[in-house]
């Protein structure tokens, strides 16, 4: 049995979808770096899974892509965070991130495993340290 490489996934990711400015490295996130929202992500990992053997029981593509489509109020919250407060898109991001280095590791394992949450739990750790910093 040989193991999947990051150039495998790097591959397909490329012929599945696209490749970006500056190319795509183990950190590369589907939904913040190549903009994979929505059915798109369900569709790309349902791909993904075929091609790799990986079995995506308990995979639930909302949980990392959103529904398409933004309510008005959170268009609005989005634009003020982003240009008023100058707050960096990715941490913005409230869903966990699948980075390339991650489908490397479940094609290996040939079964979805949930990313780790430590990005999401820094960032909420910096906000309440900004917060608490005088003006």
């Amino acid at each position: 049995m040989s193991s999947t490489t990051f150039e495998d996934i790097f591959a397909f990711t490329r012929e599945a979808l696209w490749d970006v400015p500056g190319g795509m490295n183990e950190s590369t996130a589907l939904a913040h770096d190549l903009q994979v929202a929505g059915l798109d992500g369900k569709e790309f990992m349902e791909k993904y899974a075929a091609r790799f053997g990986v079995s995506l029981v308990g995979f639930d593509w909302v949980e990392y892509f959103d529904p398409e489509g933004t309510s008005p109020v959170g268009l609005l919250s989005y634009i003020y965070e982003r240009l008023i407060r100058r707050t960096p898109a990715r941490e913005l991001v409230e869903e966990p991130e699948i980075t390339l280095g991650h489908l490397v590791k479940c094609a290996n394992s040939g079964a979805w495993e949930s990313p780790a949450q430590d990005r999401i739990t820094s960032r909420s750790t910096r906000s309440r340290a900004k917060t608490r910093a005088p003006g």
